[in-house]
């Protein structure tokens, strides 16, 4: 698996391992909403690029995949950090927003 889909599958799998007890630390059904919605946009870019064939060696890719790395790190906190749940959702964003671009960037090879 080439770092690109690797730093994906982190994202969309921490997601998924913390997803209930993030989804529980909300206190409205719109916080849920955005939870749920980045999570299912996390997925989405894994599962886009998953069946995709395409170069690590892409400089914008390794760029893209350096961020989203940076970022993961926040999510292996998440469960740390669930009292302040603006800040979770807002590291959660920035972390699907990499994905994003990611896929995009391969989808695009």
């Amino acid at each position: 698996m080439g770092d690109a889909l690797n730093a994906l599958e982190t994202t969309y799998f921490t997601l998924q391992t913390n997803l209930n007890p993030t989804l529980a630390a909300c206190p409205d059904q719109d916080t849920k909403d955005q939870v749920m919605a980045q999570y299912v946009a996390a997925r989405q870019n894994y599962w886009s690029c998953i069946n995709h064939a395409f170069h690590d060696d892409d400089p914008a890719l390794q760029a893209l995949v350096v961020q989203v790395d940076a970022a993961n790190t926040s999510l292996t906190t998440i469960a740390d950090h669930l009292g302040d749940i603006t800040t979770v959702i807002d590291d959660i964003t920035k972390v699907v927003t990499i994905g994003e671009q990611i896929a995009a960037k391969v989808i695009s090879l």
